[in-house]
């Protein structure tokens, strides 16, 4: 959603030639919205650490063109450690993506300012809707991830099947404990 904005994740606000831009990561397309204030930066693929690991609670979008400072291209016992990401979900609205590695695009947009607002599926009065997707991050019983807003049409990397499970994306549901329900649902 956007007051003259883009709704996603991971904003930045920079001037240039006297506009203010702001960049967001779109999880699980290849493409930016076609808007006209917003162009594509780079395309890329999810990673983040192992679902089962501790490490990284965030998800990045690398860029499918990498480039490397003097990589030793032996492993090292003491480094961090990041894996592609893939849609888990054998029975959701993403069913056909199950296991699929899950694209992403760095978009900058002018003038404008980004929000993400979960349990939404409209925007407040003055906001024009973007974007919209479903609310995702790891399961609930492993190391916790960041909340990543995933493409209502969410798309694969490509049309392989990796089934490797290591960076993972599940739905979010919620409970009702302190959360207040009603409006909520369990």
């Amino acid at each position: 959603m956007y007051l003259d904005t883009n709704a996603a994740l991971n904003s930045t606000v920079r001037k240039q030639n006297g506009f203010t831009y702001i960049r967001y990561i779109r999880s699980g397309r290849k493409a930016c919205p076609n808007i006209t204030t917003t162009s594509l930066v780079y395309t890329g693929q999810a990673a983040s650490g192992h679902y089962g690991q501790p490490g990284s609670a965030e998800y990045l979008c690398l860029p499918n063109d990498p480039q490397f400072y003097d990589v030793e291209s032996a492993e090292q016992g003491a480094r961090s450690l990041i894996y592609g990401s893939e849609y888990e979900t054998p029975t959701t609205a993403f069913t056909t993506l199950n296991s699929m590695e899950v694209p992403c695009v760095l978009c900058l947009s002018r003038g404008k300012t980004t929000v993400m607002i979960p349990a939404r599926t409209s925007c407040y009065s003055g906001w024009t809707l973007e974007c919209r997707g479903y609310l995702m991050s790891s399961e609930a019983s492993q190391p916790g991830k960041s909340y990543v807003c995933m493409d209502i049409n969410a798309e694969a990397l490509d049309a392989s099947h990796g089934n490797l499970d290591q960076a993972l994306f599940y739905l979010v549901e919620g409970r009702c404990s302190a959360r207040k329900c009603p409006p909520y649902v369990h």
